[in-house]
């Protein structure tokens, strides 16, 4: 177990054996969540930081319709609600749920504090996930403020390939999932596909997407 507790970002750099002897000197939980287990609700005070160790949760909101809206899903070994730890308003803006059975160790602020004091590689670790955090946060504003579902793409697509230094990249996402991401449904989604790929800046096939055109596709997210 202690294995797995090493790969999380928040213990990266230190072994196993010393994860273990660490967390001898800290109240912990370790929890096992069954499927679709709402975890914690928006609006809770975020008084804990969880590791993932097994498995994988969503964070979601329900908008004003009632539409379920996924946030973004996140797999072990990660960690998540790092941000609103320290926060001065601490309470959660998501429904944590679990997707499949899930398995997270729990660590409350005050005894956080202990291994920040006790260990720097642990503080520097978990300034490392909030500043990483932040980062992906903006890139998701700058997301959300495209207006068309072609400029949504395009920018998707363009990270993934910058991501993946190639031209070509296999999508992490079904139709639906990517759908559920953008918050549209898949008809539009597939037709917006489409058009990109009728006008050449794109040839899709299943999950694989060819970027042909990328100034084109660069002058897309320009002039939404």
């Amino acid at each position: 177990m202690y294995s797995k507790i090493s790969e999380s970002q928040i213990f990266k750099g230190i072994n196993p054996g010393e994860v273990a002897h660490i967390l001898n000197f800290v109240h912990h939980q370790i929890k096992t969540y069954e499927p679709e287990t709402i975890i914690a609700y928006s609006g809770d005070e975020c008084d804990k930081l969880f590791i993932l160790i097994e498995g994988s949760i969503r964070g979601e909101v329900v908008d004003y319709s009632g539409k379920v809206i996924k946030i973004e899903d996140v797999f072990a070994p990660d960690t998540f609600a790092e941000a609103f730890l320290f926060a001065d308003d601490n309470k959660l803006l998501v429904n944590i749920v679990a997707n499949v059975e899930t398995k997270i160790l729990i660590i409350f602020k005050s005894d956080l504090f202990k291994l920040f004091n006790s260990n720097s590689k642990i503080l520097e670790n978990y300034l490392n996930i909030v500043s990483n955090r932040f980062v992906t946060v903006t890139k998701k504003l700058k997301f959300l403020s495209l207006k068309t579902i072609k400029g949504k793409l395009a920018f998707y697509f363009l990270q993934m390939a910058n991501k993946k230094k190639s031209k070509t990249i296999i999508l992490d996402k079904t139709q639906q999932e990517l759908a559920d991401y953008f918050g549209i449904t898949r008809p539009s989604l597939t037709r917006s596909l489409r058009e990109l790929n009728n006008e050449g800046l794109i040839k899709a096939s299943g999950k694989k997407i060819k970027i042909l055109e990328i100034t084109e596709m660069k002058r897309q997210l320009m002039n939404d």
